[in-house]
Order: structure tokens, then sequence, then C-alpha cells
């Protein structure tokens, strides 16, 4: 089938597919994959959702925040946004303050913190009043409760800076900290240690200046569950972008992050089906908190001191973030199909047109979830084949890294640069074609995506790598061990390892030799054959 000049030339301008950082993507909603893990969160089955930067952590988030109406009216689930979708840059206000913080104060910090969010953004939003009216009895006892150590009556809705800093300021009070040591109630022979601050003066607050800093303790939880339970709401605490709180690899983020999630599993309200704290966090910053080899290589030769009860910790916690190549046709086509007239070009809108364009959206968003059904539009706008491989395969083998991962970042940034592509080539060299996309558009929105991966995420995720990396610039496709050792010196087997982890090289077992895959040779300026 021939696409006509102008009628292509209106498909490709009509075309949008979103903003590959989930923050600025404006199709996000509309052109949403419901993927199973996605699902199992709503579905409150996952508290811990690790992943690699781009791969929907944020996207889920976000989400999450926009149905935060629909989910209380539905489901009574109040939800509390512990860091703003758009990241939380208020912390690093406050760094000097982190670094001096240990482990085991983070994890302090987090309790009130979140104690804080549930006072501020719940219990004194007008929004609750009405649902809250048959708890004024509970609500007088967690005040009591909170002002017995130190925490004040909130007199107004304060912004985050303003909680951060008002736990901050009494920080330096702490005497010491103490730890409680309790059995778990579904699992009798774990040990779970809860740590709570000793005060230096145990007068309240409003009765002396210079006295001990507010602290979440277990009583002050109770009386939250309390609340909860009487007026049958539930909160989610929801936490996301967590790698731009604390500088990168720094004993800060290791002490704030650790704290964080031992603060995830004592935070006890008495009430578990009633509270969950959900946190959205990148996979090698997960290894970073945990794995002994990558905690030496930033702190030389320090011990990683052991994770208390590291296994319930983790018992919510999902698979890592990937996406099947089916899921990922799903993505692109739910995101192109928005346009009406790829839409008429399709032939959708004539045979539903006594729809709005609301139900017509509805009804190709089910469609979409019929495999038959998205071959036939994927065949209309895409060559069937690139060179000798399909081009559905095409596109997710070239944006999958070594472990196989496909990030819809990426997947998008190539439809962007492949839909320029187009658009430029409509100004200067325009003709029929057979579908929407070429092959020459893909492999440019390929380089660019490429380029796009390696500068502004591989990069920024692991700095200290690099250097590393960049040796691969304009070499071979294929290296051996020696290439390796010639090319990083006597520790190259580690920085083996280290590119491995990040997705860069694979190894090719019938070959015996380290590839860089597909995914990052344009951006290191590889040269290899489409």
């Amino acid at each position: 089938m021939t696409i006509e000049k102008k009628d292509l030339e209106k498909i490709i301008q009509d075309i949008q597919v979103g903003n590959s950082v989930a923050e600025n993507d404006f199709l996000l909603d509309d052109a949403r994959v419901d993927t199973p893990i996605f699902l199992d969160v709503w579905n409150d089955k996952y508290d811990i959702i690790p992943g690699r930067k781009g791969a929907g952590k944020t996207a889920m988030f976000k989400i999450l925040s926009s149905l935060s109406d629909f989910i209380l009216r539905d489901r009574r689930i109040v939800i509390l946004t512990g860091v703003d979708t758009a990241g939380e840059p208020v912390f690093n206000e406050f760094k000097n303050d982190f670094d001096k913080f240990s482990e085991d104060d983070f994890e302090n910090f987090w309790k009130l913190y979140f104690v804080a969010l549930i006072y501020n953004d719940f219990i004194k939003n007008d929004k609750f009043e009405a649902g809250l009216s048959n708890c004024a009895s509970e609500i007088f006892d967690f005040k009591k409760k909170c002002e017995q150590v130190g925490i004040p009556e909130i007199p107004a809705i304060q912004d985050k800076k303003q909680i951060i800093k008002w736990i901050l300021n009494r920080f330096p009070a702490i005497k010491k900290v103490k730890t409680s040591t309790v059995a778990d109630i579904q699992n009798p022979t774990l040990i779970v240690q809860s740590l709570e601050l000793e005060f230096k003066d145990k007068e309240p607050l409003r009765k002396s200046a210079n006295t001990q800093p507010p602290l979440y303790v277990k009583y002050i939880g109770q009386s939250i569950g309390k609340i909860l339970n009487k007026s049958n709401y539930g909160i989610w605490i929801i936490l996301d972008r967590l790698d731009e709180v604390f500088s990168r690899y720094s004993s800060t983020e290791f002490n704030g992050l650790r704290g964080l999630l031992k603060a995830y599993k004592s935070f006890d309200l008495g009430s578990e089906n009633k509270f969950r704290i959900k946190i959205f966090l990148r996979d090698d910053i997960k290894f970073f908190l945990t794995d002994a080899k990558i905690y030496k290589k930033f702190f030389g030769k320090r011990h990683i001191p052991p994770l208390s009860a590291a296994t319930h910790i983790f018992s919510r916690e999902s698979q890592t973030l990937s996406w099947s190549i089916d899921e990922i046709e799903q993505l692109i086509l739910n995101r192109l199909l928005l346009s009406i007239d790829l839409l008429e070009y399709l032939g959708i809108t004539r045979r539903e047109n006594n729809l709005s364009k609301d139900a017509i959206k509805d009804t190709v968003s089910q469609t979409l979830r019929i495999k038959k059904k998205r071959s036939e539009y994927w065949d209309k706008i895409f060559p069937k084949k690139i060179q000798s491989t399909d081009s559905l395969k095409w596109i997710f083998t070239r944006l999958s890294d070594s472990n196989g991962i496909v990030t819809p970042r990426s997947v998008i940034d190539l439809l962007e640069a492949s839909l320029m592509h187009l658009k430029k080539k409509a100004l200067i060299d325009f003709e029929d074609q057979s579908h929407i996309f070429t092959q020459d558009s893909l492999k440019e929105g390929m380089d660019i995506a490429s380029k796009y991966k390696l500068e502004r995420d591989i990069y920024n995720e692991f700095p200290r790598e690099q250097q590393n990396i960049k040796k691969l610039t304009d070499g071979k496709p294929k290296l051996s061990r020696k290439d390796l050792k010639e090319l990083y010196g006597d520790d190259w087997e580690s920085v083996l390892e280290s590119l491995k982890r990040i997705g860069i090289l694979k190894y090719i077992k019938s070959s015996n030799l380290y590839s860089v895959v597909f995914l990052y040779r344009p951006g290191l300026g590889i040269i290899y054959k489409y």
C-alpha cells in the first residue's frame, strides 16, 4: 500500500510520541501500558520496585500520583508523596546536616519524616476533615503522644523544606541510639531490630527551648493506626528519585538509603494492611546498599555492615523492571495511535465514526491487547523487515543492553529521532512511501537513542565508570581478554565485571569474545554494519 506525499506529511506532523523523561511526558497516562508489575503494585503486592534509569519507575510513581483521587474514591487509600514527582532538591539544601548522620540517625529521621507527612498532609489536611470527623478522640491521643516526645502541634500545612528543617533543628540534642528487639509476628524465627533515640531532656518541647529532639516511637505509630482503623482510610507513602536526594555513591547516600530501608520495615502502625511505604529504587543503588563487592569498590577496605532482617525487608520486592518485546510493541503503538490522522490512515475512525474521541481511544487501547491486531497495524506503519530481521525484533534487540533490558526511555528517544528524520526529509527530498517509518529513519533514530542512553543515563548513573566506558570509544565491537587487559591493565577483570553489570559488554560463548552490545555502539563511535 502506497502512502501519498500529502497524506504522509499530514500524518508525520500529527504524530506525537511524548517525552522520554517521565516528569515531562504529556502522553504518560493516555499511552500507558499496564505491565504485570504495575498491576501488582496497583494491587498492593509489592512495596520495593527496582529498575534501571528509564525503565519506568518514575512513570509508575507519577501515574500513582495522578490517580490519587481515583484511588481515594475507589479504595479509600490516601497517596502521600515523600519525594516530589520532579525529584526533591530541597533535600540537597541540608547536605551538611545529612553528612553527619549515621545509618541509625537516618532510620529515625525517616520515621519522623513519615510521621510529619501523615500529620501534615493527612490529619491536618482539610480534604480529609469530613472523613476523620469520627476520630476526634484518636486524633487527640495521637497529638498527645506526639507532644510527649517533643513533636508540637502543627499550626498549618507546611512544605517539605519546613518539615525537614524542623526535624534537623532538633537532632543535635540526641543523646544516643537505643535498640529494641522484637520477634516478627508472621515469622517468629525472624528477629527485627527497631531503633529509637534516647532523650537528653524529658520535658515537653513547649516548656523548654533546649529539649530533646522529636522522635518516632512505637506508640505514636500505633495511635496513627487507630485513626486509620476508625476512619477506614489507608495510606501509601510513595518515594522515587532517591538517587537525587543524596550525592551518588557517597557514605551519606549509603547511610541515608539503608536507614530508609530499615525505617520501611520498622515503621510500625500496628495496622499493616492500612499502611504501606512504596519505594521505587534504581537497581544499581540496591546493589550498592547490599552487595559487598560493590560496596568495597567505593569504600576500599571497609567492610559492609550487615543489613538487619534484609530478607524480611525485601520480602515485598518486585522483579527488576523489564519489558518484553510484546510490551514494547504495545508501548509504541499506544503512543502512535493517539494520532487522529494515523487512525484515519489505518481506517479506524471510519469504522468507529459514531464514537467520541475518548471512546475511540478506549476502543483502540483494548484492541491493542490483541497480538493479531497489533501486528496488522504494525505492518502498515513500519517496514516488515530491516535488512533480514523483523522490524519489531530489530528495534527490540538494538535497544537491549547486555542484560536483555530495554527501557521505554530509549524506545521513545528512537521514535522521536526517527520522526525528526522524516520531517527533515519532507522538506528536501520527499516522495511517496509504503510505510510511515522508513529503514533510514529508524537507523538514525537508533544512533540518537544510543547517544542519549550514554550521555543522559549511563554517564550520570555510573560517574565513576565513565572513564572506563569512554575507553571503548572508536574501538572494536568485539574484544578478547587480551584486548581488555591492554585497555584496562591489571584491573581488567574487575572493570569487565562492572561493564557487564552496567549492560555494555556481553560474553559471546561461540567466539569466546566480549561484544559491545548494539545499543552502545553508535554512541561510542564504534563502526559496524546495520
